[in-house]
Formats: structure tokens, C-alpha cells, sequence
């Protein structure tokens, strides 16, 4: 089975879709806007961060649903509420419970990449919604390598072990290996 999308863009010899065009954007603002060293950044490398880390999320959000939504079409009417429910369900409860509740068994939340997945999401909240966190360099990287490796993971978890077709896309934008999102260490609000 196919997993690269039928309405994809050319670029070169890659094919990016749904999933590595954003990828391709977030690789950008990480490798080419982002300096490597937090003393180097300027005012507007902090909200250029917040965005990569929304980015990130975004990407793992878009596994996720994607891997869902190929569950519910392959098996139509086996679960009724889930296909209701998919079009306002929220990322946190379909990450933490839909999984077992559709046979795949659920992601071990204690081990990676789901644990970083987890507190990417909580951080993401906090960023978008009402706080408007900060965000370090080291943060916004970590949260991309994360990001890649959780979609990946869910990729695996629901298609088997060639159910994550961005290797190629990942060998041309290729990423530093960076800490977990849950080793990184969070900056608080200035004063």
C-alpha cells in the first residue's frame, strides 16, 4: 500500500504531501533561519521558535489523524463512534486512548518517542493558547527532531514496519539528532 498521497507537489525528485511539505517549511526555519547558539539569536528568531514548535506538533497532528482516518476508511462502519467523533475529536484524547480502542494497542506514554509527543503537545497548548510561552532555540529544535521521530513512530505503530515513506524527504532535509522534547529544559516568561 501506497502511503505518499495522489495530490502531491513536485519538487526535484522528491514528491512532498501532506505531511512533508510542512516538514520541509519547519526544516527550513530550523536549519537555515534559527542560528545554532542561543547568545547568537535576535528578536525575531524567538517567535521564529514558538512557530517551529507549533510546526513540530503540527506534524505529529497529522500523522496521527492520517493514521486514523486510513483505520476508520479501511474498516467502514466497525466503529461508528470513532468516525463521528473524528472531525472535533481533540489530539490528547485520540493520542492517548483511540489506538487500543481501534486494536492497535496503546503508545507506551513512559518510553520515546510518545513521552516527548506528550509534553510537545502540553507545551504547544501553552504556546498557542493564553500564555503564549516561550520558546529557546533548544526547544524549538528539540521539538522538530521529536516531532519526526513521534510521526514516525505512529506511522509504524499503525502501519507495520514500511508504513513511514519519508526517509527520502529526510535524507534531502536531513536533521541534527537533538535531545527529547522531554530532556529539554523549559525558559519561563520574562519579566
Amino acid at each position: 500500500m501506497s502511503y505518499i498521497s495522489s495530490s502531491s507537489t513536485s519538487i526535484g525528485w522528491l514528491n512532498l504531501d501532506w505531511w512533508s511539505t510542512p516538514y520541509v517549511g519547519a526544516h527550513w526555519i530550523a536549519t537555515k533561519e534559527l542560528p545554532d547558539q542561543q547568545w547568537q539569536t535576535q528578536p525575531h528568531h524567538e517567535p521564529l521558535s514558538q512557530l517551529l514548535l507549533i510546526a513540530s506538533h503540527h506534524l505529529v497532528e497529522l500523522m496521527l489523524f492520517h493514521c486514523i482516518r486510513e483505520v476508520l476508511e479501511a474498516k467502514p462502519g466497525m466503529f461508528p463512534k470513532h468516525e463521528e467523533l473524528l472531525p472535533r475529536a481533540h489530539f490528547g484524547k485520540v493520542f492517548a486512548v483511540w489506538p487500543e480502542e481501534l486494536g492497535y494497542g496503546s503508545f507506551d506514554m513512559q518510553a520515546q518517542p510518545y513521552s516527548s509527543i506528550k509534553r510537545l503537545q502540553d507545551r504547544r497548548n501553552d504556546t498557542i493558547h493564553k500564555n503564549s510561552a516561550l520558546t529557546s532555540l533548544a526547544m524549538a529544535k528539540s521539538a522538530l527532531y521529536s516531532a519526526v521521530e513521534g510521526a514516525r513512530g505512529i506511522a509504524l505503530h499503525f502501519r507495520g514496519t514500511d508504513g513511514f515513506p519519508y526517509d527520502r524527504v529526510l535524507e534531502k532535509y536531513s536533521l541534527h539528532v537533538q535531545p527529547w522534547f522531554t530532556d529539554v529544559a523549559f525558559i519561563d516568561r520574562r519579566t
